[in-house]
């Protein structure tokens, strides 16, 4: 009687156990399945635009498309920069207002990122010139790719 009950005791132990685990793993691919993805979180190089391109008066406007997916859905996101020349080469800023994230414009006529929402001005160089910005543009990592001639833009 107390080998049927040591067999039924070990019997006991490997089904708790085997139990225990598939729990764990179906636990663990739930968790899994319900994340968010984790591709595209850094930032990449983006092509902006060709150095050809580049006005010497003003800067240009560049509006960089990705794309994002999570399963079956889709979306696209686009991001406004402006890519400008300057002493060393290049330069990119965001086209976002600091203050309430507004997109700004650049004004030929006087020479100034502009923002429509609240009247935020920035020089050329992307800093704050008047109104309720708290700081300058965020000024973007740029590059220029030799085989291509390109602008590269970091996003």
């Amino acid at each position: 009687m107390t080998a049927q009950r040591d067999r039924r005791s070990v019997l006991v132990k490997i089904v708790t156990t085997g139990m225990g685990l598939v729990t764990a793993g179906l636990a663990a691919l739930a968790g899994y399945a319900s994340s968010p993805t984790g591709g595209g979180g850094g930032k990449r190089w983006r092509r902006a635009a060709s150095i050809f391109d580049l006005p010497a008066s003003q800067p240009l406007t560049a509006v960089l498309t990705e794309r994002h997916a999570d399963g079956w859905y889709e979306t696209r996101q686009q991001s406004v920069v402006f890519i400008d020349r300057d002493r060393q080469g290049y330069r990119a800023f965001s086209a976002v207002c600091q203050h309430l994230g507004c997109r700004v414009k650049w004004d030929e006529g006087v020479q100034q990122y502009l923002c429509p929402c609240h009247g935020g001005i920035y020089d050329r160089d992307g800093n704050v010139v008047a109104g309720p910005p708290p700081r300058g543009l965020v000024k973007l990592n740029v590059r220029v790719n030799p085989q291509t001639s390109d602008v590269e833009v970091e996003l």
